[in-house]
């Protein structure tokens, strides 16, 4: 199954998927050709049954 966001959208996968346990994510981006340098940043993090992150393990950054 593919998921296609837009900055700001979100997707709860344990919704549609209650028995998920693998989850594989690609990133990708258009800058176009505007000539400017970007930096572009990537985060996620992992919720537990409370709703809460458990510990700084549960947060990942590009």
């Amino acid at each position: 199954m593919g998921v296609t966001l837009s900055k700001g959208q979100k997707v709860d996968l344990t919704k549609s998927h209650p028995g998920l346990q693998n989850v594989v994510v690609g990133l990708g981006w258009d800058i176009g050709h505007h000539g400017s340098n970007f930096d572009l940043d990537a985060s996620t993090f992992l919720l537990g049954q409370s709703g809460k992150v458990q510990s700084d393990q549960d947060f990942i950054f590009y």
